[in-house]
């Protein structure tokens, strides 16, 4: 896990003082993306290549038209990005891991491979026409130095973030807007808070790629790359769609934790979490982390599972004067302003927070099982009065925009502490499945049905069947959020004042160029 960014300036007559600063602007870009990746850089300015720890020691402005840079979260092997083919016409940097890549340095054996990381198999599976191939959760960009132009891929479900600007005189992307923000602060004089900034810049839809091609300054999207079927399992028992969901589980956590020691829980006691803290500690060390105020539900079942199951669990109480610390972080973290998100963020960046504390680069989540299961009562209604069919639309529609709505914040606040979010419920084979079962062995009495009977196998009952609760009121962060806006003076139904006056100027310092520069949190030297 890492970040990915880049500009291209778009017309040869562009004023030579722009053309003059490109890796300035590439460098101060990499430099706010720092936290993604704090263990080493690299970038590719036209030809020229430079790799380093630390940003003091680039000290030259190279006039270039075409940049991109990689910080990296030393995970899998030991090279700093870009990664090039073997005579250098292609560049990669990579966001996220690409898990089948063992598998496909076999597939790529005619291939001269210099590098123990995952990332390079992209250059040479793009070469051999084989991306869709890729097994992983990313986002990448390529450079074709014979084709003069730039490939942007996501991600088959989008865990992994991609945002770009399309600029009358420049081209540019990265992994979160706020480096997006500076270019156009810095480079347009555009002012304003974030929602404004946001409004010029796009996000890359997942299982999608673009083509920027750099002679004419033109790009084309193409969507829906990999094709998954999602009816296979349509006719199928039971005990039959269990066991394949059950191995499909097994399978997504192996992926996850191979070749790592120990992997951290984004846990909150409930039966997504707790089934995959099972599964991985069959593969290596595992460590909950669970957080909430003193009367969080999640905390009790949290603790009692985790002694039942003989699972080392790190709990934080959030305590009244941290409340405040906390709802002005997330919210720089996930670049908006958003009750509930927010809310569901605090948990996780907290959860993350400890897992750094303990040197651990990796946390794994129980995202996506509501929506592939049917966890929310909003799907009871929609089976109820429309039927299954209807459902299994709004099931199929709600994991495709998962991206837009959680994965994004789960990035961003896991991220934002240098970890690594990885989200086994969102393997393409689970998803697959998953999708495939009939909605009527996921929902009867119960949501979650077929999800739960097979925690049953695993993890205590009392957790297998226990009743859904969101985030943000298990952990009781949402009103943590009412108590701090309360003591501003905001009640309950002026939460959004609070957020557009108060928060607003907090988040609005880390827009500033000036403050981006000196803010702590960023590692900026």
């Amino acid at each position: 896990m890492c970040s990915i960014s880049g500009i291209i300036l778009k017309d040869e007559d562009e004023p030579s003082s722009l053309r003059k600063e490109i890796s300035k602007h590439l460098l101060m870009m990499m430099r706010i993306l720092k936290h993604r990746g704090p263990d080493a850089s690299g970038m590719l300015v036209d030809d020229k290549v430079l790799y380093f720890k630390d940003f003091r020691e680039v000290k030259e402005n190279i006039t270039a038209d075409f940049s991109f840079g990689h910080n990296r979260l030393a995970i899998v092997g030991s090279a700093t990005q870009p990664i090039p083919n073997e005579d250098e016409s292609l560049w990669v940097i990579c966001n996220g891991e690409i898990y089948n890549y063992i598998e496909l340095r076999e597939d790529l054996s005619n291939h001269n491979f210099k590098t123990d990381t995952d990332s390079e198999v992209i250059v040479h599976a793009y070469e051999e026409d084989m991306l869709n191939e890729l097994d992983g959760e990313y986002a990448y960009a390529i450079y074709d130095k014979n084709n003069n132009s730039l490939i942007l891929r996501r991600d088959t479900f989008g865990v992994k973030p991609l945002f770009y600007l399309d600029r009358k005189d420049y081209f540019a992307f990265a992994s979160e807007r706020k480096a997006l923000w500076y270019l156009l602060k810095k480079i347009e004089g555009i002012d304003g808070n974030p929602k404004h900034l946001n409004e010029y810049i796009n996000r890359l839809s997942p299982n999608s790629e673009l083509t920027y091609y750099l002679k004419d300054n033109k790009y084309t999207i193409t969507n829906n790359l990999e094709k998954l079927r999602f009816d296979y399992l349509k006719y199928k028992s039971y005990e039959t769609c269990k066991k394949e969901l059950d191995n499909a589980l097994w399978n997504a956590v192996w992926k996850r934790t191979r070749g790592i020691g120990r992997v951290g829980i984004i846990y909150s006691g409930g039966v997504d979490s707790t089934l995959i803290a099972k599964m991985a500690s069959e593969y290596c060390e595992v460590i909950l982390y669970t957080v909430g105020t003193e009367e969080s539900e999640d905390i009790k079942y949290a603790e009692r599972a985790a002694k039942d199951m003989g699972l080392k669990l790190r709990k934080k109480i959030i305590m009244e004067e941290e409340y405040e610390r906390y709802i002005f972080e997330v919210a720089k973290a996930i670049d908006e302003l958003d009750l509930m998100k927010i809310g569901v963020g605090i948990p996780i960046y907290v959860a993350s927070e400890m897992a750094r504390e303990d040197n651990i680069k990796v946390v794994l989540s129980g995202q996506g099982a509501d929506e592939l299961f049917g966890g929310y009562s909003r799907y009871e209604r929609i089976l109820r009065e429309k039927g299954e069919d209807e459902l299994k639309k709004s099931l199929l529609e709600d994991v495709m925009n998962i991206y837009k709505v959680n994965l994004e914040r789960d990035d961003h606040c896991t991220m934002a502490n240098s970890v690594e979010l990885r989200v086994p419920f969102l393997d393409k084979d689970v998803v697959r499945v998953a999708l495939s079962i009939p909605v009527t062995y996921k929902m009867d009495e119960m949501r979650k049905r077929i999800l739960r009977d097979i925690a049953s196998k695993y993890i205590p009952d009392y957790i297998a069947y226990r009743p859904k609760k969101a985030a943000q009121y298990g952990s009781g962060s949402e009103k943590m959020i009412f108590k701090v806006a309360r003591e501003y003076g905001y009640p309950k139904k002026e939460i959004n004042k609070f957020f557009e006056e108060v928060v607003l100027e907090e988040v609005n310092k880390s827009v500033s160029p000036n403050i981006i520069l000196t803010n702590r949190k960023l590692n900026i030297w």
